[in-house]
């Protein structure tokens, strides 16, 4: 998916404006929720000249919670700006929170699998269903789970939901990844169809879930530009974005857990998330939320042996070679 042409792009709007036409019009008859068309915000740079160019974002209201808007204008890349920074990674992609532009992509529509990059989507499903202290009783062993990294479960614990979203997000606990599921959704299974119908939501075309770790799955795959949105909505959680920016965090449930960020960039300058993960299918991933100046921006690595470092050096690229409007230019668009 790489240089698309104006024609091609005129054509994608007009498509996602029927589509939206169609949902719309299938609200009124069956109370589905109507989808609505956001499109992209334009990247500093044309589409075809970047490594693949944004194509329209698709965000359906959620009863309760819609996606947030884009609020802001795009960032204009400066005059002699220099070219990214090489990376190994097999997938990347550093997106403007605020705009949704593009600032970086390689290959970013590649679909992957992400490894427990996955605990993104399974974090939001329980944040959306509200309620982070009701107490869940835990029917996962971890014991059993040789070689995975786990929160620490035994059957029989009494934890809160709050608790287990730090297991998930902080020690990346596969064991969390299943109580959540089950105490939001009852089963595996039907937990494995929310997320799916997170993606359809969220217009993740790139993406598959077939569990709520990560742990591999032909069917189980997603795209650094899927998880570049994903991420953006994790972050319009507060009670989210204060899971991924502590360090360490201990349990109030029956048993305290001390709990220690895996997250190799965190204390870094600005970075405030978000999520790490490793599979030897998937290889080395992560997903970086870094702020600076009041401009959020995530960057998305996927199968690379030097993800800290190309993150970071990509976060530190994006925020030396773009300019972001002034607040009042910002507001007057």
């Amino acid at each position: 998916m790489t240089r698309r042409g104006t024609t091609f792009r005129q054509l994608a709007v007009s498509l996602a404006l029927l589509l939206a036409a169609a949902a719309a019009m299938a609200f009124a008859t069956d109370r589905r929720p109507a989808v609505h068309i956001a499109l992209a915000p334009e990247a500093s740079a044309p589409a075809d000249r970047l490594e693949g160019g944004s194509g329209p974002l698709v965000a359906a209201a959620y009863p309760g919670r819609p996606l947030p808007n884009f609020w802001g204008g795009g960032p204009t890349m400066l005059e002699g700006a220099t070219p990214a920074p090489a990376n190994s990674a097999l997938s990347a992609i550093v997106m403007d929170e605020a705009s949704g532009a593009v600032l970086y992509e390689k290959d970013a529509h590649r679909q992957l699998p992400p490894a427990s990059l996955t605990k993104i989507a399974t974090a939001i499903l329980a944040a959306e269903h509200k309620d982070l202290d009701r107490t869940v009783t835990i029917d996962v062993d971890s014991r059993t789970m040789r070689g995975s990294t786990v929160m620490g479960l035994i059957p029989g614990d009494r934890f809160t939901m709050r608790d287990l979203l730090h297991g998930l997000m902080m020690p990346s606990g596969n064991d969390a990844g299943l109580a959540i599921g089950r105490a939001v959704a009852g089963s595996d299974a039907a937990f494995v169809e929310q997320m799916n119908n997170l993606s359809r939501r969220l217009g993740l075309t790139d993406t598959s879930w077939a569990n709520p770790h990560g742990l591999g799955g032909a069917s189980h795959y997603t795209s650094a530009y899927d998880l570049a949105i994903l991420s953006r909505y994790y972050m319009s959680f507060p009670e989210l974005r204060d899971v991924v920016a502590k360090g360490v965090y201990t349990t109030a449930g029956d048993r305290a857990i001390q709990m220690y960020t895996l997250n190799p960039l965190f204390g870094y300058p600005g970075v405030d998330g978000l999520k790490t993960g490793y599979t030897r299918t998937a290889g080395n991933t992560l997903v970086t939320s870094r702020v600076r100046d009041g401009h959020r921006i995530f960057v998305v690595i996927l199968n690379d042996g030097n993800r800290s470092g190309d993150a970071w050096a990509l976060s530190q690229w994006a925020f030396a070679a773009y300019r972001w409007p002034e607040p009042a230019a910002a507001a007057a668009r």
